[in-house]
């Protein structure tokens, strides 16, 4: 039986969350179902339909591996198509000086280019498969939340000059006004120019063709309830239908189960993100509050906010919040993302909200990559 850290509410594989993503992409894409009773083979088994799965599958299928991708809900169910669409630098809650004490200068070099190589390879990915994913935002802006705060934004400047090859510009919070960056509670910026937003859904639609494309046989409501190494061999089992496979990748990211395998319990630490998306705003709306720029932006919160106008001028906002996944916990959650918005952006306080959705973001325990 799978352990799992929070109510089983958190892990209902039946639907997609009511996402502005699922609802912008027309079709999603279809996937097989297993059979009752049998066996599958394959060289390589990867559990999770998500970005990082279905990278992996692509992958190894383009180098002539025979890959099965299954996933307890569909393609998208889980942190891929959740997320806030950032495409953006970021992996690890300790900033680049205090890695580089633990392991040195070259090794956060590297963590930073394989950052950028990433967000390289989704770019490249947009414009060589002729996905339309509603590219925009030229990098991402850091928001002081308080004045202290903005010493803080030099010393990354200073680091990203530093680490990476990575450009940046500081904001006072007039230039902020200016650049049509305005909200409550913000004394400077940092504008990153690296990565850019996208909605994650028409991203993941586009992987998933392509994965297909190339031979992948991909799996829904598959839920991989455990496996057992047999010599040469592993062998999974989803209900009745096992599947034999020389490798297993696992894939699965804050949806993991503290046992499958073992060795992976209390090594992850999945939090709750919410999100909600306004309705589409007038130009006058948005001029009211100020901020009528695309570029994405975060707060200098530990729990922080993200947020972003969308192309077709709906606005953004999430936020981390809360630690068990019940109605009530939900609706308390989404009260005080509620909250927090009106408070930043007091002259949307009236606007309606078409989205509401939650999910899990994965940390690891030590905050480190």
């Amino acid at each position: 039986m799978l352990k799992r850290i929070y109510q089983p509410m958190a892990y209902q594989t039946e639907t997609l969350p009511n996402s502005y993503w699922a609802d912008s992409v027309p079709t999603l894409p279809d996937c097989e179902k297993l059979p009752i009773e049998g066996t599958l083979k394959a060289d390589i088994a990867i559990i999770g339909g998500g970005y990082s799965g279905l990278s992996a599958a692509l992958e190894l299928a383009q180098n002539g591996a025979d890959v099965a991708v299954f996933d307890a809900g569909r393609s998208g169910w889980g942190a891929s198509g959740r997320n806030g669409g950032f495409c953006c630098m970021g992996g690890s809650g300790k900033d680049c000086g205090y890695l580089a004490k633990k392991f040195g200068d070259d090794a956060v070099k590297q963590f930073a280019r394989i950052q950028h190589d990433a967000i390289d390879l989704v770019e490249n990915r947009l414009t060589d498969w002729n996905i339309d994913a509603d590219r925009h935002s030229d990098g991402e802006v850091i928001l002081a939340h308080k004045p202290n705060r903005i010493r803080e934004l030099h010393h990354e400047a200073d680091e990203l000059a530093h680490y990476t090859n990575i450009k940046s510009t500081f904001l006072d919070r007039n230039a902020l006004i200016e650049r049509g960056l305005h909200a409550n509670e913000t004394y400077g910026g940092l504008h990153v120019k690296a990565g850019f937003g996208l909605n994650p859904m028409k991203y993941l639609v586009g992987l998933h063709a392509q994965c297909t494309a190339a031979g992948v046989r991909i799996f829904e409501q598959a839920k991989i309830d455990r496996f057992s190494e047999n010599g040469d061999h592993y062998l999974l089992h989803a209900g009745d239908t096992r599947i034999s496979a020389g490798k297993i990748v696992i894939a699965t990211n804050g949806y993991s189960s503290e046992n499958l395998p073992d060795w992976i319990g209390g090594r992850l630490m999945p939090v709750f993100s919410g999100i909600l998306v306004t309705r589409p705003m007038r130009d006058d709306e948005l001029s009211a509050q100020g901020w009528t720029s695309d570029l994405m932006a975060f707060d200098s919160r530990i729990l922080l906010h993200y947020f972003r106008k969308l192309p077709d001028n709906r606005f953004l906002f999430g936020g981390r919040g809360g630690i068990t996944a019940t109605p009530a916990a939900f609706e308390a959650g989404k009260r005080d993302l509620l909250d927090n918005f009106n408070r930043m952006f007091p002259a949307w306080r009236d606007i309606d909200f078409t989205h509401h959705w939650n999910g899990l973001a994965c940390l690891s325990q030590s905050w480190r990559p």
